[in-house]
């Protein structure tokens, strides 16, 4: 767009107030209301339009403008024939002129132009720009109009490219405040049970997960069977598949438990109360249920004699231990002396509770 640009005193004076005032945004419309006449006057413009990617998810951009929306109202409709999206699409984030856009067409044989007169707007130029994000997609958009028969001035395309970047900034804060207010009420919504959280989208897209939630899915899944964005496989199958269930939900599709050295982790799907874009949410609520043996004595056994431990603590006698674990009834003994002998307690045949010691262990 040539060389840098020198504002003028009353170019430098309206920029300041603007980029102040987008600093603290709370909504798209304060966004509209910071940028609509400074821009107008800046770009010397007629008409000022801002698109912002919708904040429930769904496709496509929620269109602000005073003066423009009998065009854009139903501009998803003929968004793919219109060709300021056909041009700002392929080179987003920088403002276009009208020839730059045309490419060589006539204005006058575009659906655009022909909508505009149906609309009762005599729009003859445009400067446009789509805002996007690598990781995030669109975010956003913006144009301005000109009723005039002379195209908008070099200048003009200049001074709103300058201003992309903090319009791009502002965008973003009103997206991650939502975020953060839909997030927050999610974790209200659920906080009355217990258990770490993951709330996933009926496609399994993370939504929310709780720092407990990410401590057990690294402790209990390996790298192999979760996504890239860390959450297991398995459970964004389970949720694509409930989400296609008509009528009652198959209980068994809503819990899940694994099972390790003593340990389990259970785990149930739930429908939240809060829906996004439209769709169901579901809730993943995981509780770690620890070895019934306390830690410190857990630490004292080796792997066979907290085999034979679990056996105690389910009622087994030695000959039922000896034949499961296909050991002889000497050894099976050896290791119950020694499971009394480390942890400090009575014998089995002193202990009419029948190893009382084992489950008032974990409360000790």
């Amino acid at each position: 767009m040539g060389r840098a640009l020198r504002f003028t005193s009353r170019e430098e004076s309206i920029r300041t107030e603007l980029l102040t005032d987008l600093i603290d945004v709370g909504s798209y419309k304060d966004i509209h209301d910071v940028l609509e006449a400074r821009v107008l006057q800046l770009c010397r413009a007629d008409h000022f339009a801002l698109g912002c990617a919708n904040l429930d998810g769904s496709v496509g951009l929620q269109w602000t403008s005073r003066t423009t929306m009998p065009l854009l109202k139903h501009y998803s409709d003929w968004v793919t024939n219109d060709f300021v999206f056909q041009a700002t699409i392929a080179q987003p984030n920088r403002v276009l002129s009208t020839a730059e856009m045309l490419r060589g067409q006539k204005l006058d044989a575009m659906e655009t132009r022909q909508r505009s007169v149906e609309a009762g707007l005599d729009l003859r130029h445009v400067m446009a720009t789509l805002l996007i994000e690598e990781q995030q997609g669109l975010k956003g958009g913006l144009a301005v109009y000109s009723e005039a028969s002379r195209p908008f001035p070099a200048r003009s395309q200049q001074l709103l490219q300058q201003l992309v970047p903090a319009i791009h900034r502002a965008v973003s804060r009103v997206q991650k405040l939502h975020a953060q207010g839909l997030e927050l009420d999610l974790l209200k919504a659920s906080a009355v049970e217990p258990g770490a959280l993951l709330v996933l989208t009926p496609w399994g897209r993370e939504m929310v997960r709780t720092n407990a939630a990410t401590r057990l899915l690294e402790k209990w899944f390996s790298r192999s069977e979760l996504t890239p964005q860390g959450i297991p496989q398995a459970w964004v199958k389970r949720v694509e598949a409930l989400s296609r269930v008509k009528g009652m939900f198959p209980p068994d599709l809503l819990r899940d438990a694994r099972d390790a050295d003593g340990e389990q982790l259970q785990v149930t799907f739930s429908l939240s109360t809060i829906p996004w874009a439209g769709n169901p949410l579901w809730q993943v609520r995981i509780v770690e249920r620890p070895h019934w043996l306390r830690e410190d004595w857990l630490r004292l056994l080796s792997p066979a004699e907290r085999v034979v431990a679990d056996g105690l603590y389910q009622g087994l006698s030695n000959q039922d231990m000896a034949r499961q674990m296909k050991k002889s009834v000497q050894t099976v003994k050896d290791q119950v002396k020694a499971i009394y002998r480390k942890t400090g307690t009575q014998s089995r045949g002193r202990d009419r509770a029948r190893m009382k010691f084992l489950t008032e262990g974990r409360r000790a």
